[in-house]
This record gives C-alpha cells, structure tokens and sequence, in this order.
C-alpha cells in the first residue's frame, strides 16, 4: 500500500481558502444544459451568478463553491453532477495552467505541473503522488478543517483525465479510481467516464495512471508555448501569493549525497521566518516539516530505484542514509517491501 500523509489535529478558518471562479461557471454552463435555472440555483446556495460572469478570473472562497455544488446537486437530483460539469471546462478556463498542462511533453510532466501550481486552481486541497512499480497515483484531499463537496473531486480529477486525453487522444491510461465518497445507488456514470474501475468509501482520493503512459510524448507538446504558459502561472500566482508553505518547503528541500542535510531551522532561514513561525504554517496546512522531508525522500526513492540503475548503496547515501541496511528497514516500513523486491516488480 503506498504511504499516505498523516494529517494534524489543526482546524484552519476554511473562509481563507479560495478556488477559481471559472469554476463556478463551468456549474452554471452544466445546470442550463440539463434545462435550470441557473441564477436560481446560485441564487438558493447565496451567490449571485452576474458577479462571477463578470469576472471570471476572480476567486471564491471555498465554503460558498461548497454550498453551490451541493445545491446543484440537489437542484439536478444527480449524484454524479460533477462529471458533467467537465464537459464545460476547457483549459483556458484555468488561465494559463490549463494550457501549460495540455503543452507540457507527457503526462509525467502535466502532473508535476499540476501539483506544483494547484494553488492557482484551488487553495483548499493537498495535491500528492504516489508510486507503485506499474502506477503511480495522483491523490487529492481537502486542507483539514475544509470541507469540500464530493461533487468538486469528482469535476477535478474528470477535468485532469480530459485534459490527458486531449494530450494522449483517447488511449486507456486510468487504471482505477479511488474516492472518499460513499457509493451512489449507481456507479455506471463513474465508470462510463473513466473506463475503469472505481471504488468508493475509500480512505483518499486517487486517480491511478498506468505508469508505461506517462512518458509517452503529447501531441500537443510545444516547449516555447510551454514556457510562456508556466511563466503567466508563475505570474499569476506571485500576484495572489498563493504558493502554500508545504510548496516554498519542498522548493528548498534539496537532498543529495554532496548536499548539506535539510533541517526545520535551515529552511526556516531561507524562508526567512522563525522556525515557529513556519512549524504553525504546515501545521495549519496539515504537515509537519518531517512528514514533508519524510515523502521527499520516499518520492527519490521510488525515483531511483524505478528510473535509474543505481546501486542500493549509492542511494541509501543519496538519500542521507548510513548504509544501506538503514534504507533497507525505512523502505519497508514505507511500502511493507525491500527496495530490491520493488525494483523487481518493475522488471
């Protein structure tokens, strides 16, 4: 089973996180399809539909889009209203990410990508992948303390396999689905979606790709577009400052075998704020500075025994270990195997 982060016992104020207003859009596109009222319904969940058509870039806090997805649903009848919403999304709706993932090379890439800016999308959720010798796993789960509609995973991860597509064409690359929602009476539109299996009452949100796809390169794949894009998200996120201190940590966290060893206090420096400070701001995002150099050195891991012909040796040093006995006993208590077994899966 791959490791999954602990979350703290912290209670964030859930009005201080945001997501895209285009969002919001995207729902009220969905509603006039199946023949609403969609100032109506953005109407009964407090929201006034003129405001967001107005200003599309604009930002809503999470707990209103939480209101307007669940009174869609309800307004619909349609458990699986957040599939549908997809279908209205297309990826200038995201600003510049959108078309920076459908640029980027492979998919490997466009998650990083999407990982490394969801902040420009939403705020809310923590963003994490996982990996096994023949999938790797893109998980979403809420910031603690924010409670986020079902309806919004469900719209998220069906935007992210659409957006694949339009990069990979129509190729079988979903493995399975894994979501936190209960089962709906019918699990047909799910599975209709993503061709795959889907399992719910799960214990994260996780959309698993089969690893043999994820280097193939994009048909859309342009890198001077590509750069331009990432540098209007860069922009954009600098401009609302949006960047989560889980990300300025993992930017600065470099480990290496000629690299000085990553602490709290050293990061705390470059960050240029006390060690307090910053232990409150992971905290209140759900983290601990060692649960975040902890999957650092787990996502190397995987890295170089899935990517690379290293020794066990060369990377239990690489990764700041004694020797590789050391590394031995951490692999498995990660993954419940040895990092030889786990190579071998892959071959």
């Amino acid at each position: 089973m791959p490791h999954k982060h602990s979350s703290s016992s912290s209670d964030p104020d859930s009005t201080t996180y945001t997501t895209l207003a285009a969002w919001a859009i995207a729902v009220s596109w969905a509603l006039k399809a199946q023949g609403l009222n969609a100032e109506e319904v953005f109407a009964s969940a407090g929201l006034n539909l003129v405001d967001f058509e107005q200003k599309p870039s604009s930002r809503i806090p999470i707990n209103n889009m939480t209101q307007l997805w669940q009174t869609a649903m309800k307004a619909t009848a349609n458990p699986a209203f957040g599939l549908s919403v997809s279908e209205h999304v297309h990826a200038v709706h995201f600003k510049a990410l959108g078309m920076l993932i459908e640029s980027c090379q492979n998919l490997a890439q466009a998650l990083e990508k999407i990982i490394a800016y969801h902040a420009l999308v939403s705020d809310s959720v923590q963003l994490n992948l996982y990996h096994t010798p023949d999938k790797v796993g893109f998980s979403m789960r809420s910031v603690e303390g924010v409670n986020i509609s079902p309806a919004a995973f469900d719209a998220f991860f069906s935007v992210i396999v659409k957006f694949c597509r339009n990069m990979m064409g129509n190729e079988d690359f979903v493995a399975k689905i894994d979501l936190m929602r209960p089962e709906p009476k019918s699990v047909k539109p799910w599975r209709a979606f993503f061709n795959s299996e889907v399992h719910f009452n799960c214990d994260d949100n996780c959309l698993w790709l089969y690893r043999s796809f994820l280097e193939k390169t994009s048909l859309h794949f342009d890198e001077k577009v590509q750069q331009m894009n990432e540098n209007a998200v860069q922009d954009y996120l600098q401009d609302m400052n949006a960047n989560t201190w889980v990300d300025k940590c993992k930017k600065h966290l470099i480990i290496g075998l000629n690299e000085e060893s990553p602490s709290l206090t050293k990061i705390a420096e470059k960050l240029n704020v006390s060690e307090r400070t910053l232990t409150r701001n992971l905290r209140a995002e759900g983290f601990s500075f060692n649960q975040i150099l902890q999957q650092k050195k787990q996502d190397l891991a995987c890295y170089y025994l899935l990517e690379t012909d290293e020794s066990m040796t060369n990377i239990a040093l690489n990764l700041g270990f004694k020797d590789a006995s050391n590394f031995n006993r951490a692999f498995q208590r990660w993954y419940s195997t040895t990092p030889t077994e786990f190579r071998q899966q892959k071959a």
